[in-house]
């Protein structure tokens, strides 16, 4: 039957898309708002699925067995049904969605792609599908959270659906709350103060972290995060789950704050809860911006990295976007947290702006930790202090 005749099956335009080694029908007019499309497809977020597909595979690997995957928020059933057929070692695909006419079309695509008794659907509310899934010896190895909004009402059913040891993908598109537009909006549904600055992409992953790092401590659970990124319009995260009293508490005692001086632009990384904070900044004496609580620990795993990296240059059909995303992730996997935005300092010192990699070159030579970041290509990460930056800046745009 061509698209127009199963279009009219579920009263919808159709068209086929090819994404990674799926073929799907999806919905043939592209809605720019989420809530009011018929069946949700996001061409923008081939990408995330594109690094979802990596990431579970190197993952796989390290399971050295068969996966058991789940995804309660699925759509047209395109990112389930990659990892069906991108990932070798994926036994089981759980999918689920609200949306009657999501689970006829997810339906349609798992048999267009030969998938029937690999993937399943069910018409089912995501926490609903989880919570039946939390008993021991039906959890999964990996569950991913890709919501419209923050994932946070759906995290707890996740953290109890996962296996010890199992991998957790959350994705948040509320960046305005995220990056401190909507202040108590991010404080509601996060528990964190998010601040305005130039590198919010990578406090509103730390905030989304910390926030995990909390629900998964009620349980006893710890995390550990493999790996993280920040693009376009979304925040995303893979973190381990890892039971037991201990493991939570070194989780619990990877969050705190970053304090930040909007005058001088120096910035602290604050470890702990219960920890005082001045708010005066100790370079130039300004009152500081307090971040968080959010996490201060590691987004990524430079092992782990390494994999994705090597998966991705096995996985001919993987996205150039995708290989260097997780290129410069890997870079940056040694990085101390925050970045600078070398535009925007150049325009205080009024000086031109020099290239990013000889920034990141003259730091190294001076003996700073310093990177490139995905979160920002015209960005640096280091442990030098601003006045330093600066002037390495302003030498090089002598040059």
């Amino acid at each position: 039957m061509n698209t127009r005749g199963l279009g009219a099956m579920l009263d919808l335009e159709l068209k086929a898309v090819r994404e990674g080694l799926a073929d799907v029908l999806v919905p043939a007019e592209e809605v720019r708002a989420p809530r009011k499309a018929p069946v949700f497809y996001n061409p923008r977020m081939a990408l995330a699925r594109d690094v979802a597909v990596l990431a579970l595979r190197a993952y796989s690997r390290r399971l050295g067995r068969e996966a058991r995957a789940c995804e309660p928020l699925c759509g047209c059933g395109v990112r389930g049904i990659r990892f069906a057929l991108e990932v070798p070692s994926v036994a089981e695909v759980i999918m689920g969605d609200l949306n009657p006419r999501a689970v006829e079309l997810s339906e349609l695509n798992i048999k267009r792609n030969g998938l029937e008794g690999k993937v399943s659907v069910s018409l089912s509310d995501a926490n609903v599908l989880l919570t039946s899934y939390s008993a021991p010896g039906a959890r999964f190895d990996y569950v991913d959270i890709d919501p419209f909004g923050s994932p946070m009402p759906f995290v707890d059913s996740a953290v109890r659906a996962i296996r010890g040891g199992g991998l957790l993908a959350l994705t948040a598109t509320d960046m305005a709350p995220l990056c401190g537009v909507h202040v108590k909006a991010c404080m509601r549904k996060y528990g964190a103060f998010p601040i305005r600055v130039r590198y919010a992409k990578e406090v509103a992953v730390r905030i989304m972290i910390g926030a995990l790092a909390r629900v998964a401590s009620a349980h006893e659970v710890g995390i550990r995060p493999l790996f993280s990124h920040a693009t376009d319009h979304y925040a995303r995260a893979y973190c381990l789950l890892l039971k037991g009293q201990g493991k939570a508490n070194a989780s619990i005692s990877m969050l705190g704050y970053i304090a930040h001086c909007p005058s001088c632009r120096e910035r602290e990384v604050i470890k702990g809860l219960a920890v005082p904070i001045d708010e005066e900044c100790p370079s130039c004496g300004s009152r500081r911006l307090i971040s968080g609580p959010l996490w201060v620990g590691e987004l990524f795993d430079e092992a782990f990295c390494s994999e994705v990296l090597k998966e991705a240059q096995g996985a001919p059909w993987i996205g150039r976007r995708a290989r260097k995303l997780v290129e410069l992730a890997l870079e940056e996997a040694r990085s101390p947290p925050t970045y600078y935005s070398l535009p925007a300092l150049c325009k205080v010192l009024k000086v031109s702006i020099p290239p990013v990699r000889d920034v990141v070159e003259a730091l190294r030579e001076r003996g700073w930790i310093a990177s490139r970041t995905h979160f920002d290509t015209q960005a640096v990460k280091t442990n030098a202090p601003v006045k330093e930056l600066a002037h390495i800046v302003r030498e090089l745009s002598l040059i």
